[in-house]
């Protein structure tokens, strides 16, 4: 997320969310989401989106994409 946020790790938080990190936006979340495909051989539905608005949610649907 770091990466893709272009930000300190450090500012990354469990409760992080949109409104927490600058940087999180649209674009930025698309960015997020092809990254965690491509490093975790996965592929995260679109419909997924719009779940995927804080660091718990994004880690259950990496893990809910693993099983699938």
């Amino acid at each position: 997320m770091a990466d893709v946020f272009e930000c300190d790790p450090a500012k990354i938080q469990p409760d992080s969310t949109p409104d927490t990190l600058e940087a999180w936006d649209s674009l930025r979340l698309l960015d997020l989401i092809l990254a965690i495909e491509q490093r975790a051989h996965i592929e995260i539905s679109p419909d997924r989106l719009e779940e995927m608005m804080s660091v718990p949610a994004i880690l259950r649907v990496i893990e809910e994409s693993k099983g699938s």
